[in-house]
């Protein structure tokens, strides 16, 4: 499997495209300022899925050029991803570009194993960033979205965020999975579980 990292918009998120051998790809968190990769996207692949760990702006901005793509989320980001407060559009003075109807939307649960184009990619909620984050496993691999950093950690202090369930869900994570699953966040550098133990 191929995973390409795009890393876009002034908050610097990254977005991944996970993609298989028939030119299949699934974006996980397409971001701020999302127009040229989502014309190279376009381009290259075909899109079968959107996948969302979380609903702020910087996550999910780029939707917008694949309205019809399948989107994964839980039912929590859902609700942020129409909220221009939840999402914080607000804050730099916009409102969310979605609006109910709009989007082709998946519901995802906890445990759920989702069967994509060749892969198959486990759920596991992480609430505590937002109450809504999740982060998703493809076999040694995780996309941990804004819950797990290179020794950091998302904020908590945005609508919808603990600090308490955010240190619960990270240490469920590095007390469950193996110390050399790599992880890819959604700002900064890769890391490890184990190297992440090595900081909590």
């Amino acid at each position: 499997n191929m995973i390409e990292i795009k890393t876009t918009g002034y908050f610097f998120t990254n977005s991944y495209i996970l993609s298989n051998d028939k030119n299949e790809c699934i974006i996980i968190d397409p971001g701020l300022d999302y127009k040229n990769v989502a014309s190279y996207i376009k381009n290259k692949y075909d899109v079968k899925a959107i996948l969302l760990t979380h609903g702020h702006m910087d996550h999910i901005d780029g939707i917008q050029y694949f309205l019809d793509t399948p989107i994964y989320m839980t039912k929590e980001t859902k609700e942020m991803v129409y909220d221009s407060y939840e999402s914080i559009y607000d804050t730099v003075g916009r409102s969310t570009p979605y609006s109910y109807g709009m989007l082709n939307e998946h519901i995802i649960n906890d445990g759920d194993i989702l069967s994509l184009i060749g892969f198959n990619i486990k759920v596991v909620k992480t609430p505590g960033h937002t109450s809504g984050s999740c982060v998703f496993i493809l076999d040694n691999i995780m996309f941990s979205g804004d819950t797990i950093f290179y020794h950091s950690y998302g904020r908590t202090d945005m609508p919808t965020g603990n600090q308490n369930e955010i240190f619960k869900s990270i240490l469920n994570i590095l007390n469950t999975f193996p110390d050399d699953m790599v992880i890819y966040p959604g700002h900064g550098n890769e890391t490890t579980i184990k190297e992440e133990k090595k900081y909590y």
